[in-house]
């Protein structure tokens, strides 16, 4: 099991994956150079809500709920398709 002495190296590994580019940096700078520092801004501002909704769901046990759950996870799944549709 890993301890507080090897927090330094988690701290290290979360900037690290952090700063590395992913699809919602190419989204955002594409939206910015097409149409504008607004709706760059607007696009962030999206992705890191998206981020804290996430968050929030992990922490009151969604993904622990899933994983548990194989009739949980599949009603998310459509529920998913659904607002994707």
């Amino acid at each position: 099991m890993l301890g507080t002495h090897d927090l330094p190296l988690f701290v290290l590994s979360g900037l690290l994956l952090n700063i590395t580019p992913g699809p919602d940096s190419l989204y955002i700078v594409t939206r910015s150079v097409t149409q504008g520092a607004r709706a760059g801004a607007i696009a962030a501002a999206g992705v890191a809500s998206g981020c804290c909704f996430h968050i929030v769901a992990a922490a009151l046990g969604l993904s622990a709920m899933l994983a548990a759950s194989a009739s949980a996870f599949t009603v998310i799944k459509f529920i998913g398709a659904a607002y994707l549709v």
